[in-house]
């Protein structure tokens, strides 16, 4: 079903496709303050974000790329950059971010928004990181970070989700994660997917306290587990 623009569920789902994708979650990282989208994103694209997620809106490439969401992970305390991020795209971001922390992170492991699950009380960070790239991640994110993975993968900021709300947890995630996680974030988690099955969860689902968009492929059955989740 697509139903771009609509409202669905609760009072603030809503479904779309990004640049004739249902994968929305690859083109967007949001915080509860800014959501940072590629210039080229269609203006009612820009209008449904601003509605949704009541953020300011930074537009920029990152590396060149469209591709911000596995390469940006943030909250209203700071955001944290891959290496491979442009000088003016850096410049562009600092500019409209003037009160938080911002961390281009010096690490072999580029793939940054994949490998950080962050709200604004806590950080579950990759093992990849070594223990310098941990402690300047805590430091720019000024929440207790931990290292780990979920359901034994380590990208840890790909197939979950958090908000100050609530979480989306990988589907193969064990009960035990789940309560982990849900202590330690102080949020509950709850497995779900998106776009009819995915499990990478982050790639089709943009989402902070106030809203969530997710890809247009997503079931009905999947929009009441993101709601229940997300507490949207």
């Amino acid at each position: 079903m697509r139903a771009g623009r609509q409202e669905l569920v609760g009072h603030g789902i809503y479904v779309e496709e990004f640049f004739g994708t249902v994968e929305v979650g690859l083109f967007a990282t949001a915080t509860d303050n800014v959501c940072i989208v590629p210039p080229q994103i269609k203006p009612r694209h820009q209008k449904l974000i601003e509605k949704a997620l009541e953020v300011e809106i930074i537009k920029t490439t990152i590396a060149g790329s469209f591709l911000i969401g596995p390469l940006v992970a943030g909250n209203s305390n700071g955001l944290v950059i891959s290496c491979m991020v442009l000088d003016e795209e850096l410049e562009k971001i600092k500019n409209n971010i003037r009160d938080s922390n911002l961390l281009v992170l010096d690490s072999k492991y580029t793939a940054t928004g994949n490998l950080i699950l962050v709200n604004d009380r806590a950080a579950l960070v990759s093992n990849y990181f070594n223990k310098h790239e941990v402690k300047l991640i805590q430091d720019t994110l000024g929440v207790e970070v931990i290292q780990g993975t979920i359901a034994n993968r380590p990208y840890v900021g790909s197939i979950a989700v958090v908000t100050n709300n609530g979480g989306v947890i990988h589907a193969h995630a064990s009960k035990e994660e789940e309560k982990r996680l849900s202590d330690f974030f102080k949020v509950e988690f709850i497995p779900g997917t998106v776009n009819d099955g995915v499990l990478f969860v982050r790639s089709g689902l943009i989402a902070n306290s106030k809203g969530a968009i997710v890809g247009s492929r997503t079931t009905g059955p999947e929009l009441m587990i993101l709601s229940r989740a997300l507490k949207v």
